[in-house]
């Protein structure tokens, strides 16, 4: 007997191991599949890092800069800085009807044409209207393209991935800032232009060999088009393999369609949702308390952000390292920054399973606000510190260190909630609101810096955003959720009267790490 229970534990053994092989397989695919897509998503991305760093390297190279054959003075400098955030809150806008009808994917191919137009006219500028002109368009584009991004992201992703591929979509804008500062490191700014117009033609070609979001062909009504979509993204898998998760997936849509009153379409026997009643359930998504809490909370989570990242200096950079003593470092200095901004979102991408969201928040915000703190007071004492040895290199140290928090968690905190906070029923409008406003705060930043700067000087300045990120801090202590490793039902569920509390602030079983 002894023998046949030993034989027959021996054959339990071996057929347990075979399925953890089999499912580490699976895993391994899946995962494979969704970073593969997501890498593709990312020549877009890339392509409008580029674009953010184009106020920086026209205005450092043209500002007052008699060698020019032609110039740029204050106030055409700061709309230079603010022109496409204010067109990027036309595209955000419009980013979400245009993605609905279009799709994630289509629109995400789409918007690559005006974006090469784009930097054609820029290399070709000769005068101060044509650089204008380039950057509303590269606004716009940024901003028709924000919505799709992130949707997609968030709905291809399974949750113990999600955060991650959200922080290697962030790191590639942040990557596509630093090629355009290296490029401008060894051409001007016109050969750095005429180079970044071949990212819009890899993309578009790119991006026609990922499948569409499965949620979205879901809402259309497309399910054998869904259910081929998701095979794809689980690792090219049969339909039997994702059976589970796809009728999960549209009985979830079907609930949230229900609830907005439009039971009566149901989207598993017919085959496709009527347009008109789309848009009416989209109508009653944005006034429902589930979607309009999660965009509050957003809304203030990308005011933090870009308080504390102080957006607002970003094309003046060269001006402030001039002012700080760094003038003849400024470009290296450029493009050190960017380097370290880029180490800190890989940062995020290995910490975020480990710590979450709101940890890395707190941290990374903490630090950020306390070295800008530092970076202001040595601007009060500049002349008093810098006879003291070794002292002119600190706030070179602190704006690295700065620079590394923005990685961290400032910049990705954002767009990871804006991934998942959403419900189905008007994501899509939801994150072009939610973009919007993100353009609209960097607009009033950049658009006002050199004029408070005139009234308050560096110091002040940087003092003012001080306060501001330190107040967003507390309101994150109190009120910041972890999403990391929760499902999209369960994080929707922070949004209403009953949740429990201990929960919302715990790290998901699938996003914790052993």
């Amino acid at each position: 007997m002894r023998e046949i229970d030993e034989s027959g534990g021996t054959q339990d053994g071996q057929i347990n191991e075979q399925k953890s092989n089999k499912k580490h397989k699976t895993d391994l695919r899946s995962a494979s599949a969704q970073i593969l897509a997501t890498l593709i998503q990312d020549w877009l991305l890339l392509g409008i890092g580029l674009t953010l760093g184009v106020p920086t390297l026209v205005v450092g190279a043209l500002y007052r800069n008699p060698a020019s054959t032609f110039t740029l003075d204050d106030d055409q400098a700061s709309w230079i800085g603010s022109i496409p955030f204010i067109c990027n809150i036309i595209g955000s806008l419009a980013s979400g009807p245009f993605q609905e009808q279009f799709g994630r994917k289509g629109s995400m191919i789409l918007v690559n044409i005006p974006f090469f137009c784009a930097w054609l006219l820029l290399f070709y500028a000769r005068s101060v209207a044509s650089l204008y002109a380039a950057s509303a368009i590269m606004g716009l584009c940024a901003g028709f393209s924000e919505a799709p991004l992130h949707s997609y992201c968030g709905e291809i992703g399974e949750p113990h991935l999600r955060g991650m591929l959200s922080t290697m979509s962030t790191s590639a804008a942040i990557m596509g800032s630093l090629l355009i500062y290296v490029f401008a490191y060894f051409f001007e700014w016109r050969g750095a232009a005429l180079i970044s117009s071949a990212f819009p033609v890899i993309t578009f070609i790119s991006m026609t060999q990922i499948p569409e979001s499965p949620t979205w062909l879901v809402m259309r009504g497309r399910l054998e088009d869904a259910q081929r979509s998701l095979c794809w993204l689980r690792g090219w898998v049969e339909p039997d393999q994702v059976r589970d998760e796809f009728e999960a997936l549209v009985n979830y849509t079907k609930q949230k369609v229900a609830s907005l009153e439009t039971a009566h379409l149901n989207i598993l026997e017919r085959p496709a949702i009527e347009k008109c009643n789309v848009f009416t359930a989209h109508l009653k998504g944005l006034t429902a308390k589930n979607l309009l809490r999660p965009l509050r909370m957003e809304c203030i989570v990308i005011a933090n952000s870009y308080t504390t990242g102080f957006a607002g200096s970003k094309p003046y950079q060269i001006q402030i390292f001039r002012q700080l003593g760094y003038g003849d470092f400024a470009k290296r200095i450029l493009i050190l920054g960017h380097l370290i901004f880029f180490v800190g979102a890989m940062g995020n991408l290995i910490l975020l399973p480990y710590f979450g969201k709101r940890k890395l928040a707190l941290f990374a915000f903490g630090l950020s606000f306390s070295c800008l703190f530092g970076i202001g007071t040595f601007g009060i004492f500049r002349m008093e510190l810098i006879q003291i040895p070794g002292l002119f290199w600190l706030p070179l140290i602190l704006i690295l260190v700065f620079k590394f928090t923005l990685g961290l968690s400032i910049m990705p905190l954002p767009w990871q909630l804006l991934c998942e906070v959403f419900p189905p029923i008007g994501r899509g409008t939801a994150s072009g609101i939610s973009s919007a406003f993100g353009n609209l705060i960097s607009f009033g930043m950049t658009k006002s810096f050199l004029y408070l700067k005139a009234w308050l000087d560096l110091p002040g300045v940087i003092y003012l955003y001080v306060a501001c990120a330190f107040l967003g801090w507390l309101y994150f202590y109190f009120y910041l959720p972890e999403t990391e490793g929760k499902t999209l039902e369960q994080i929707e569920s922070y949004f209403t009267e009953n949740h429990d509390r201990k929960e919302k602030f715990s790290i998901g079983k699938s996003g914790r790490k052993n």
